[in-house]
């Protein structure tokens, strides 16, 4: 099929950026106002959590159905309709009166709308530019991206501190309507329109499939892998009947739609009307890319959401201070992408996939680093050689990793494989606040009973040690902060004196385990970007 090779105006191109700037704003935004919102909303942190898990579940899930929209209607269309469908998911979060309304326009909504608009700047990119041109538009892309986190945690907490939580959304909002404003003239990308009907049968079983697995993984930490911590029910049926945790259930179910999909897609393939086509994922160099991409994605995520968690019990700072704090991994991140960007202008001696490997060198070295200094003196000036190193890491990997990835596409390929890609990033997106952040919840739970116990002198059975520990757990991610400090007040008198170290020395056990995890996740990444090649396909 012919390419057709496009020109992108220079607004066209920061209509895209500032997309890519306005949804990775208010991604990073709710972690620093998160406390004021459970304190509002008289919820809790795995509330919260759960949303922003959800959020990126929900954009993962439906990629293939917006893919097939995409050549049905044309990908401006749909990038358009997708904006405007964001802009007042936004206007409604910041407008939530409670949490049930925040879930369902921020993690619904803005999720469902989301999805274009990640994925049209990259697939817009692959008509517009080749070469060191396309290396470079990708590192913008990326730089927009940080700049949009960065201004989340920065911005975002500085307006929920001094104003609100409500105000800290009205920068996206300026930016939502400046991209609106930009975006009417994006050039067409659709070679050809598709003539075949939107394939809905198809989207439903990919949504159901990646849907159910991934909400399973994420409700696993509180409602157990198999054993069940808590009865899951709605509107009082308690599913499933039987003593077995909802998680399984749900894996068996999004199994089986995976397996129904594609057993779709065949058929579908044959009559020449797939939802899109998975030849990529057939070769090697694509998926270890990917799946590297996704691993990093997990850390890096797990890591800062664990501190925007840890940080404001440990050290008692309020959301831009704890922004701050978190501050240098994102600022080194976008001071060493510009100055890639700019490298990119000069021939290149260090092949990208050595540059790879250093990357992730140091981030695992930031990681030690950050792990060394977890105990009761950690102040947020002990926290910056590690930050500093995980960012300069994490620049070094990004800035290559795509482009690596994408070696095994041919041009056809690549909206194609755009559709995949950008999912799998959302999923490790996903993936790093529920499996870091459940290992901090779960070994800060234990190290609480344990220490509790030790301290009164009492001794459980096994079964009552861990129904003990499942109960805390339940409390940490559902109670609000008042309702848990009010229950530790009831504790025995013996205990109150000695409580806080024990919360602190506990909290910090689980953040060095989830560090722990993060090298161990780091290392696996490693190991697959040796399938990559050396420099980019030309």
């Amino acid at each position: 099929m012919d390419r057709p090779h496009i020109s992108l105006k220079p607004k066209d191109f920061w209509a895209l950026c500032l997309t890519l700037f306005m949804i990775a704003y208010n991604i990073a935004v709710v972690s620093p106002i998160m406390p004021l919102l459970v304190r509002n909303f008289n919820s809790s942190m795995g509330y919260i959590q759960g949303a922003l898990v959800l959020f990126s579940l929900v954009t993962a899930s439906f990629a293939p159905t917006t893919e097939n929209l995409c050549r049905f209607y044309g990908r401006e269309r749909v990038f358009m309709v997708g904006l405007v469908c964001y802009g007042i998911a936004i206007t409604m979060t910041a407008l939530s009166s409670d949490i049930s309304v925040l879930v369902v326009s921020f993690s619904i909504l803005a999720g469902l709308a989301a999805t274009p608009l990640v994925s049209a700047p990259w697939a817009i990119m692959d008509f517009a530019y080749d070469g060191k041109d396309e290396q470079k538009a990708a590192l913008a892309f990326i730089l927009a991206s940080t700049l949009g986190g960065l201004s989340g945690g920065i911005l975002g907490g500085f307006i929920a501190s001094k104003v609100g939580w409500r105000w800290a959304f009205t920068p996206s909002i300026a930016v939502f309507l400046l991209v609106l404003l930009l975006g009417r003239s994006l050039p067409r990308t659709t070679l050809k329109l598709s003539k075949e009907p939107i394939d809905w049968v198809g989207g439903l079983f990919s949504l159901g499939g990646l849907g159910s697995i991934l909400v399973g993984i994420s409700l696993a930490g509180e409602f157990g892998w198999w054993i069940r911590k808590r009865p899951f029910s709605i509107a009082g049926l308690v599913i499933p009947p039987f003593s077995i945790s909802i998680v399984p259930l749900l894996l068996a179910v999004g199994v089986v739609s995976l397996g129904l999909f594609l057993f779709w897609q065949r058929r579908q393939a044959a009559r020449g009307a797939s939802l899109f086509r998975v030849g990529l994922l057939r070769k090697r160099t694509f998926v270890f890319g990917m799946l590297a991409a996704m691993l990093h994605t997990l850390v890096t995520t797990g890591v800062q959401f664990n501190l925007y968690q840890l940080l404001p019990t440990i050290l008692k700072l309020n959301p831009f201070q704890t922004s701050i704090a978190v501050l240098p991994y994102s600022l080194t991140l976008v001071v060493v992408l510009g100055t890639l960007l700019m490298y990119l202008s000069i021939d290149q001696k260090i092949a990208p996939k050595y540059i790879i490997y250093i990357g992730l060198t140091f981030l695992g070295v930031g990681l030690l680093q950050i792990y060394s200094v977890m105990n009761p003196s950690l102040t947020a000036l002990k926290l910056l050689p590690g930050l500093v190193i995980m960012g300069t890491g994490s620049a070094l990997f990004l800035a290559y990793i795509a482009s690596l990835t994408y070696s095994a596409a041919t041009q056809d390929e690549k909206p194609e494989g755009t559709g995949i890609y950008n999912p799998i990033q959302n999923l490790g997106s996903s993936l790093g606040r529920g499996i870091l952040g459940t290992t901090l919840i779960f070994f800060t739970s234990q190290g609480i009973v344990n220490r509790v116990l030790e301290t009164m002198g009492s001794q459980l059975s096994q079964l009552q040690r861990k129904d003990a520990i499942d109960t805390l757990e339940r409390m940490i991610q559902t109670y609000s902060g008042e309702e848990v400090r009010a229950v530790f007040a009831k504790l025995p008198a013996i205990v109150q004196p000695s409580l806080n170290t024990i919360i602190q020395t506990s909290a910090f056990e689980g953040i060095r385990v989830s560090l722990l995890v993060s090298l161990v996740l780091t290392a696996i990444c490693f190991l697959l970007t040796t399938a990559l090649p050396g420099y980019p396909r030309r």
